[in-house]
């Protein structure tokens, strides 16, 4: 995975073709072909799109397909010439007062220290794929939670100070929280959180005996768990006892009616695949279409509430539905159209497509429908989630690994005759990717 576009400048191989409204990022239909994957884009890499937009690249399919970060917002460019642009570290993420931080402060993809020690198997990034429409409020946002893990006594070993569970993934410095089940609880451990020693740890004198795929020691803090410090185990506990990571949470971010960012407020832990993430549908508007003052038939227009109105914009979709009356005459219900916002204060027309509704084009409706509970509902939004730094493997702890890259380091101490010193450039961790690293430790 790529944190920052490294091939500033670099024009992609072939022609692509960029998709109003869409997140996806294809081969063009005629002109020489994309080849993405012999291009090296990577998730991570950010292109410059016809619209002069900026798009980061979150999947790489094939040679002729990738996935943006969010639908494309210029109009439909094909037969287009890409260019894959550097996102600096220096760039700098103010507030309105002017303070901030770089990117590079920020840490990983936002991720800090700590968490970068046992971050492949949190929530990293999650990324729009229908931003929804017509939302009157922030909506409400979830994460499913990580698996659940079930240790039987027999998985329990005092003489080890280790549990199994077969192929975990867990990485070290992973929170897991233990439950008893309502049973006794493992000798040595209570209900709280403990932090996984898995077998790339050094054992610091607290004896756990040999750590596999299959079997972790449990540190009682984050730091304990790095030095490899074990708690030791006494008893084995019960049948029912569970091990469960920490569920992540989001809040989404609304800009007339559409949810335009998500940020992570907690990242998780124990995720063994990406997280399904539930947004909340918008608010149902209802409109009376069988009265002439609300289905106003000269104008092509309805009347809507002043909330509704607030929170769109002409091209916004929204389902109709007659709400099991009649349609007003020249719309269908529980189809899909496109939103104009009227230039009358609490008014909308409907369009057959986005172009048209932007265009100002409404449908033409020659008569009032019948019943008073018609409804017009915006679209609900979607989203994906990524795991810690990279696409996860066969498990967890296989996942790739995102390394800072290359730091200075000075030899020598100078400032007196006959000492040698010098500069050079080490690279911060393994170049050949070793995935035991906490903290790129062999800098």
């Amino acid at each position: 995975m790529s944190l920052w576009g490294m091939n500033d400048g670099a024009a992609l191989t072939g022609a692509s073709k960029f998709t109003n409204g869409a997140a996806t990022f294809i081969d063009g239909t005629s002109g020489s072909n994309a080849t993405y994957v012999t291009d090296g884009l990577e998730a991570g890499d950010c292109v410059v799109g016809a619209d002069g937009l900026l798009y980061r690249i979150t999947a790489v399919a094939s040679e002729t397909a990738a996935t943006l970060d969010r639908n494309y917002e210029g109009s439909t460019a094909d037969n287009e010439t890409v260019i894959r642009t550097k996102l600096p570290r220096n760039i700098k993420i103010t507030n309105a007062d002017g303070t901030g931080k770089s990117i590079q402060d920020l840490g990983v993809l936002g991720i800090t220290a700590a968490e970068r020690s046992a971050g492949v198997d949190n929530l990293s990034a999650v990324g729009e794929v229908l931003v929804g429409s017509c939302h009157r409020s922030v909506p409400a946002l979830t994460v499913a939670a990580p698996p659940t893990n079930t240790v039987a006594t027999s998985s329990v070993s005092t003489a080890n100070n280790t549990i199994g569970i077969t192929n975990h993934g867990f990485r070290t410095g992973t929170k897991l929280n233990y439950l008893n089940g309502s049973g006794s609880s493992i000798g040595g451990l209570s209900e709280q959180a403990y932090y996984v020693i898995a077998k790339e740890t050094t054992d610091s004198g607290s004896t756990f005996g040999d750590l596999t795929d299959s079997t972790f020691a449990l540190g009682s803090s984050l730091s304990n768990a790095q030095a490899g410090t074990a708690v030791a185990l006494s008893g084995t506990g019960n049948n029912t006892q569970t091990f469960i990571g920490d569920t992540a949470t989001a809040v989404p971010t609304l800009v007339v009616g559409k949810v335009s960012k998500i940020a992570i407020t907690a990242v998780g832990s124990a995720y063994t695949a990406a997280p399904t993430i539930t947004i909340a549908a918008p608010a149902t508007e209802t409109v009376d279409a069988s009265d002439a003052g609300v289905c106003v038939v000269a104008d092509d227009e309805f009347v809507v509430s002043s909330a509704f109105y607030g929170c769109i914009a002409s091209g916004d979709p929204v389902t109709y539905a007659d709400g099991g009356g009649t349609a007003a005459v020249g719309l269908t219900t529980g189809t899909g159209y496109y939103l104009i916002k009227s230039g009358t204060s609490n008014r909308i027309g409907l369009a057959l497509t986005k172009t048209a509704a932007i265009a100002g084009t409404n449908i033409t409706i020659t008569a009032v429908g019948v019943g008073s509970s018609h409804t017009l509902i915006g679209q609900t939004p979607t989203a994906t989630a990524t795991l810690g730094m990279g696409t996860p493997g066969v498990t967890v702890g296989q996942s790739e690994l995102a390394h800072i890259g290359w730091v200075k380091k000075t030899i020598g101490t100078g400032n007196r005759a006959g000492r040698v010193f010098y500069e050079t450039l080490v690279a911060a961790s393994s170049i050949t990717g070793d995935a035991e690293d906490l903290v790129t430790p062999d800098s």
